[in-house]
């Protein structure tokens, strides 16, 4: 029984734990940076979630300088990267001070690109972004901890029925009573004794000992 004690208490553990994760993963990501934009450059920054989600932004430009900012999903990033720009973004925008609300539909990678222009000088961007949403690596973490915890007590209570089916079907002590030693022959040819009657003693018959005496008196007579 100390062994399932045990096994029920590492997974309360790892459910305790893992719920804790869980509600970790799912807590809002908020950054709030000022970032350096070179000219011809961009800055990005990915998130990356489970299940549907929502994104919000509030970019401004500190010196009033006008700027480009695209949200994509990972096939719209690849076709920005690559020059070809053939999927459209999820959201884009230009100015000089950029907010936005927008719903993300799945799992997956986000991206947040601010572009400056070839043309321009340099911006510097005050970045405020807010993630809702499962955190992806920390949610499969979670996950994964606390399936272990509710199968270490599923285990648990399998062992426990069957340790309490076992204890059923054992036989329960005896209670005939204790063998009589004296009517019991293993005790003797154990070399206990075994309990006889005493046996009468031999008596003397009437008269026996007056003739006993009178013989002995007629050898001790003298001879004339």
């Amino acid at each position: 029984m100390k062994r399932i004690y045990f096994l029920v208490a590492v997974a309360v553990l790892q459910i305790i734990a893992g719920s804790l994760l869980l509600v970790g993963a799912a807590q809002p990501v908020r950054i709030s940076p000022n970032v350096v934009v070179l000219s011809g450059e961009y800055y990005h920054v990915e998130f990356a979630i489970l299940g549907t989600g929502q994104m919000s932004g509030n970019l401004s430009e500190l010196q009033s300088r006008s700027f480009d900012v695209f949200v994509f999903d990972d096939p719209g990033y690849a076709s920005f990267r690559d020059g070809s720009n053939s999927l459209p973004p999820l959201f884009e925008k230009s100015g000089t001070n950029i907010a936005f609300d927008l719903g993300l539909a799945g799992s997956g990678n986000y991206h947040v690109v601010i572009v400056g222009s070839p043309t321009r000088q340099q911006l510097q961007v005050h970045v405020d972004l807010t993630v809702v949403g499962l955190k992806t690596g920390d949610a499969l973490l979670a996950l994964v901890v606390l399936v272990g915890g509710l199968a270490l007590m599923a285990a648990s209570l399998m062992l426990s029925v069957w340790a309490w089916r076992r204890a059923l079907s054992a036989p329960g002590p005896t209670s005939e009573p204790a063998p009589d030693p004296a009517s019991d022959p293993t005790s003797i040819a154990a070399g206990r004794p075994a309990s006889f009657p005493d046996a009468p003693c031999p008596r003397e018959p009437a008269g026996g000992a007056s003739k006993t005496q009178e013989g002995g008196r007629r050898a001790a007579a003298p001879v004339l």
